[in-house]
Formats: structure tokens, sequence, C-alpha cells
């Protein structure tokens, strides 16, 4: 998932929190929240895992937005 986001030298990821969607939970949704080297919110990161219960085949996408709301990244792999 690193590979596809873009963080500026000093930001981290941090957790903010896990589900699962789906009647057999087949879809993982996590949300992370970028944090400059100070510590404070500077955007936000939607990551889902999906895998298809016919064929099991996985996709997984990545939302990316900055503190304003406008998405830097929306990739789908």
């Amino acid at each position: 998932m690193k590979d596809k986001i873009k963080l500026n030298p000093g930001e981290t990821l941090k957790l903010e929190s896990q589900r699962s969607k789906g009647t057999m939970a087949e879809t993982d949704i996590s949300k992370y929240a970028i944090l400059d080297s100070s510590g404070e919110k500077v955007g936000s990161i939607l990551y889902k895992d999906h895998t298809s219960i016919k064929g099991f085949n996985r996709t997984q996408s990545i939302e990316q937005r900055d503190s304003h709301g406008n998405i830097v990244v929306e990739v789908t792999w």
C-alpha cells in the first residue's frame, strides 16, 4: 500500500479505524490519518481490500485526501 500513496518527508501514517463490510465480511476497510512531523493531521487515507465470494478475486483501492478534502491519490489494483 505504501508504494501507492504520496507522503512528504517526515509524514507518517496512524491507523484510526478498521472494519469489515459485507454479508461474509468480504471487504476490509481501514482509515488512516496522515500526520506531519509535529503530529498534526494533514490528510487521510481510506484503504479497501475486497475478496469476491465467487472466484476469490482480490481488489484493493486507496483514496488519499489532503486536509481540505481534495483527492490526492485514487487508485485501484
